[in-house]
């Protein structure tokens, strides 16, 4: 090959990787300010600092911050006093590979009072209503995302550029919720036969056009994550809703096929339907519970977390 044709493979390669990894600047919506927000006397008293609590870790999750009526939307003013009284009660975040290594019966150092925070979709507004908080505090969380709502720039998601930056602070841990697959998918004739895209056959489709439907989409959404973020390491995976076929499916075989595959890709398969308490040296054979915080759902929840003193 000449010098020429050799500079001009190179010029294409760079265009090609740069129009693959750059969706533009990360400049945009910056944090809200931190919300005013400050524990009164009686929540000072109430969230006071216990014993140490290290034998199991809580794992919560959030998914929208924001003023909104929707159910999964917290306020954060809401989130605020719940982080702050976390922080008063002597609870700290711990990183995803400390959770892991936990899990694995691993000697590693927790603080008194560990737990692991979660975000869910990565939703723009979740960033912007708990980042200012969480960098007060100190606290550090994992944001699954929706590979797919990020790749088409919904403007109500973070972008690419945005995860980046998250993840260069090493306040924040990306993972992977989905690629395009937070979806319902039609299974039957009728109108309300609609489920989840990842846990049941289509209309008239077989197992193997499942598998091959749902095992292609999050090989998708994984190149995305590893070529997109740099740093990015898949260590666990939050499937939508917490459904791999436990909680909903058309066909009895989805859900040992779709967890193997998780299983087989990610250290950690989170789902709802389990106890929200992980304990150390559980292993990485099943799937770990989380509790998901919502506007309704949530205080007297997380009052549980300060163990078996907070029933007296």
């Amino acid at each position: 090959m000449t010098a020429a044709g050799r500079i001009t493979v190179m010029v294409c390669c760079t265009v090609i990787a740069a129009c693959g990894a750059d969706d533009g600047p990360s400049a945009g919506p910056t944090p809200l300010p931190r919300p005013d927000v400050a524990l009164t006397a009686a929540e000072r008293s109430t969230w006071a600092p216990g014993p140490a609590l290290r034998s199991a870790v809580p794992v919560l999750a959030y998914r929208r911050l924001a003023r909104a009526p929707a159910e999964d939307a917290v306020d954060p003013r809401q989130f605020a006093r719940q982080m702050l009284r976390l922080h008063h009660a002597g609870y700290r975040t711990i990183t995803l590979p400390t959770f892991v290594r936990f899990l694995r019966g691993e000697p590693v150092r927790l603080p008194a009072r560990p737990f692991l925070l979660t975000f869910d979709d990565a939703r723009l507004d979740a960033w912007m209503g708990g980042e200012a908080i969480l960098r007060e505090l100190g606290f550090k969380a994992v944001v699954f995302v929706d590979a797919g709502r990020v790749d088409r720039r919904d403007p109500r998601y973070l972008s690419w550029a945005q995860l980046r930056d998250m993840q260069r602070t090493g306040r924040w841990d990306v993972q992977l919720q989905a690629g395009t697959g937070n979806l319902r998918i039609k299974w039957g004739p009728k109108r309300d036969d609609l489920g989840s895209f990842y846990t049941y056959r289509g209309t008239e489709e077989v197992l193997g056009g499942w598998r091959e439907r749902v095992f292609g989409d999050f090989a998708w959404a994984e190149r995305q994550l590893a070529f997109r973020v740099p740093g990015y390491r898949p260590l666990a995976i939050a499937p939508p809703d917490g459904n791999y076929g436990q909680a909903g499916t058309n066909d009895p075989r989805i859900p040992r096929l779709l967890l193997a595959r998780l299983l087989g890709a990610f250290q950690v398969v989170f789902t709802y339907d389990r106890p929200a308490l992980a304990s150390g040296g559980a292993g990485l054979t099943r799937p770990v519970g989380r509790l998901q915080v919502t506007r309704s759902r949530g205080d007297r929840e997380l009052r549980a977390l300060l163990g078996p003193e907070a029933a007296s």
